[in-house]
């Protein structure tokens, strides 16, 4: 299963006003709930995997970067609920963020953008 930035930014934005989940949480965080709802099954994130709650823990998949940096990004509000468009905003920090990061990598690397 590839799991998409872009699908989950529009799945944000569908959910702008509602509550997407509590960061900090195995199966409650917005990326659990968002793969839940997308497979029709229980998932959960932890740390830099994700899989179904019923599955193995070794059985579980390594998330993209965007999703480990995002996931952690939102455990720094673990004891607070995020909307869709909270989410939003955090997943666009996490993105620039990714995005600064590979600009550096470049130049460092002495390739060029």
């Amino acid at each position: 299963m590839e799991i998409s930035q872009e699908a989950f930014c529009a799945w944000l934005c569908q959910h702008e006003h509602e509550e997407v989940g509590r960061p900090g949480t195995c199966f409650h965080s917005p990326l659990a709930l968002w793969l839940s709802e997308l497979c029709g099954h229980v998932y959960g994130v932890d740390g830099n995997v994700y899989g179904r709650a019923l599955h193995d823990y070794r059985m579980w998949r390594l998330l993209p970067r965007w999703a480990v940096a995002f996931a952690a990004r939102t455990e720094a509000r673990s004891l607070h609920v995020l909307t869709g468009q909270e989410a939003f905003v955090l997943l666009a920090d996490v993105e620039r963020m990714l995005l600064l990061g590979g600009r550096r990598s470049q130049v460092a690397d002495g390739s060029t953008a």
